[in-house]
């Protein structure tokens, strides 16, 4: 297959790449890097993507990084994509010190976050139970796009954490998010419910917010609103 890889067949080098990786063969995707430089006068994101995601996969993150800084210096597009392949993996080793001081170099570089660069930062802050900063990213995240695809799991991990910690505050504000959002639910406001019988709070006027929404109660609703009920009650949440 390697032979196939020329001026002509541009496109093959990616599959090489690719190929060398699954392979576990570091050195194998370094040469055919360098014979695709050796090529062609500039490398388009895309090929820096592969390559990039290649090295990182192989764990030579200082390669890697390396790559990034060249690409840095030479592409102009501002494609938060190639960014993100390095966030990505600050964030999933548990970087996440790293992983802000990188976010904010890529905004210095001007590089505009997409939706994906503040999904990668919410579930950093999550695993940090940074709550505050969690919201703020979910909600930088869902206002990034013109249409948002519902991530159930990450909004489920979401509330699970701030039921855990009885964060009454904090679920009311997730639930605003997802009402501008559309995708308010049976669900989501048993969730909200869950989180105020763990701090032992009463929250105000669910029963009258889900019927505003067209969102119906079910059996573990009535449940919920009846043990809540006993409950010390709230202070008024800024989300009626």
């Amino acid at each position: 297959m390697e032979k196939k890889a020329s001026r002509k067949n541009r496109v093959a080098y990616s599959s090489l790449l690719s190929l060398h990786t699954n392979m576990g063969d570091k050195d194998g995707v370094q040469r055919i890097w360098k014979k695709l430089k050796s090529c062609f006068c500039k490398m388009n994101d895309a090929e820096y993507m592969c390559t990039i995601s290649s090295l990182v996969k192989l764990g030579d993150f200082e390669e890697a990084e390396k790559l990034y800084n060249e690409w840095e210096s030479v592409s102009g597009s501002g494609d938060a994509r190639v960014p993100n392949i390095l966030l990505a993996a600050y964030i999933n080793g548990g970087q996440m010190e790293i992983a802000e001081n990188f976010y904010q170099r890529i905004v210095q570089k001007g590089i505009s976050p997409c939706y994906t660069t503040w999904e990668l930062l919410t579930w950093g802050y999550l695993k940090k139970q940074q709550m505050e900063k969690v919201l703020d990213c979910f909600k930088q995240a869902v206002g990034s796009v013109k249409k948002w695809n519902p991530n159930d799991r990450l909004v489920g991990e979401v509330f699970k954490k701030l039921e855990e910690l009885g964060d009454t505050e904090g679920v009311e504000k997730l639930l605003v998010i997802l009402r501008n959002a559309g995708h308010v639910s049976t669900k989501v406001y048993n969730s909200l419910l869950r989180a105020y019988a763990k701090a032992g709070k009463m929250p105000l006027l669910v029963a009258e917010r889900m019927q505003k929404d067209n969102v119906p109660l079910d059996e573990e609703t009535h449940e919920l609103i009846k043990l809540t009920s006993q409950m010390c009650v709230s202070e008024v949440s800024s989300s009626l």
